[in-house]
């Protein structure tokens, strides 16, 4: 290891100045540095790419995008067994309260479809996995996953918005099911807006389009395809999201005084105006207007109200059973076996881990948060390294995209989403207080801590 004396900077070309975080003492000839495997690059590439191909699905949800995980999974393994690495698993003991939790409720109504949900935990689990270990052991890698999800988003974006601009069906995703929304390939406009509110964070969060015309440019796009989904869930993340941004910009820059001035402020705000604002009236008011204000704002009143229902229905049915759930995936055929008048999926990650798991997979829940919560935590506030600020200069943003995610999963089951684990690996793999010096001497990390 190399260390040096002086009062020197630590820049990304002066790493080594006394001082500097433990991942910053290492030469340039060091392996972090050094040209990552050619075909893990690629592989990572094409699965980050194609995280939108999940119309057509095949069985048990499974998706074109599933083989370009699953693969990116298999080299990470096989690639850290050649370089004898230890294979860090983020985010472990809350996933394994939560199968556990799922396994219990599965045996306990002796469904054996319930067991598939817990399989697809283990994978997504696994991706997560793999994109924090390719991009904690390579710098290179980091980059590779943070240009290819960036400009992929903005591509898929441009996509997505001219097909809806030229009425071209196939190309926007749009069917009579949904009306005008627009879903590209992800069978679903709400999926679809989250997959495009995550990457819009990571634009602003990252170095990846370094001049600001470009950036509010590719910005612009990303806005006119969440549009074009119609989720008024992606807006109220987006508006979460901001507000995150905005609060804790400003404590990093100018101080803690002005990041609680500027939260009070938004919260004297929003009380004042949001009682003077009539929901029903704006959405019949939409409801009147162009069709993209129609298939957003226009649903507002029936959005919420099956929404209540649904959350009423749900609530009721946890009371009324066990502690123990009534099994992964099961939300829907308990609500029709109950003869609820509103059958349906939970649509809220909240809800649907009580029901179904019980009060295990509700702790697990709450620890898989607060694990979420502490690593982000760490990349706003934690000593980071000057590699990784080039890459992520503005490490408040991921904050703001976790508490869009955490908000969203009031309308859908966001944990259920390959981008989203995608997201959770990367925090995982920039986490300050996992420094990559933990990882190559301390094998006994596997469980993610």
């Amino acid at each position: 290891m190399l260390l040096t004396r002086g009062p020197r900077a630590v820049t990304a070309t002066n790493p080594t100045a006394r001082g500097a975080h433990p991942a910053d003492r290492h030469p340039l000839d060091d392996p972090y540095f050094s040209a990552s495997p050619r075909h893990l690059a690629y592989l990572l590439g094409f699965a980050v790419v194609g995280l939108p191909l999940l119309v057509p699905s095949g069985p048990a949800n499974t998706a074109a995008a599933d083989v370009g995980i699953l693969v990116v999974v298999v080299a990470v393994v096989v690639w850290l067994k050649r370089e004898h690495a230890s294979v860090v698993v983020p985010y472990l003991i809350p996933m394994a309260v939560l199968v556990v939790a799922g396994a219990f409720a599965a045996y306990h109504v002796r469904v054996g479809s319930a067991l598939l949900p817990l399989l697809q935990d283990l994978f997504l689990l696994a991706w997560g996995a793999a994109v924090a270990n390719a991009v904690r052991r390579r710098r290179r890698l980091l980059e590779v996953v943070l240009r290819v999800w960036v400009w992929s988003t903005v591509a898929w974006a441009a996509v997505l918005s001219t097909g809806r601009i030229a009425g071209i069906s196939w190309m926007a995703g749009t069917s009579a099911r949904d009306g005008g929304r627009a879903s590209l390939t992800f069978d679903d406009p709400n999926l679809a807006a989250n997959y495009f509110l995550v990457g819009l964070g990571l634009l602003f969060a990252t170095s990846v389009v370094r001049r600001a015309g470009v950036r509010v440019l590719a910005a612009a796009v990303i806005l006119l395809a969440l549009v074009f989904t119609g989720s008024n869930g992606a807006a109220v993340g987006l508006a979460a999201m901001t507000g995150v941004v905005l609060v804790v910009g400003l404590g990093r820059r100018r101080g803690g005084l002005a990041a609680v001035s500027t939260s009070l402020l938004l919260a004297a705000a929003v009380a004042l105006v949001v009682p003077h604002v009539d929901l029903n009236r704006v959405g019949a008011t939409a409801s009147d207007s162009v069709q993209v204000l129609r298939d957003s704002l226009g649903r507002t009143g029936e959005s919420s109200g099956s929404r209540q229902e649904l959350a009423g229905e749900t609530i009721g049915l946890y009371l009324g059973g066990d502690l123990v759930g009534v099994g992964p995936g099961q939300t829907k055929a308990a609500l029709k076996g109950a003869g609820a008048a509103y059958v349906k999926e939970a649509h809220n990650d909240y809800l649907a881990t009580i029901v179904e798991r019980g009060a295990l997979g509700g702790a697990g829940l709450v620890v898989l948060l607060l694990a979420v919560a502490a690593r982000l935590g760490r990349c706003v506030t934690g000593r980071q390294s000057a590699w990784v600020r080039d890459l992520v200069p503005r490490p408040e943003v991921l904050l703001g995209v976790g508490c869009a995610l955490a908000v969203g999963s009031l309308f859908y089951e966001v944990l259920h989403f390959r981008h989203v684990w995608a997201f959770l690996g990367l925090v995982a793999g920039i986490d300050p207080g996992a420094t990559r010096d933990r990882l190559l001497r301390a094998p006994r990390t596997w469980w993610g801590r």
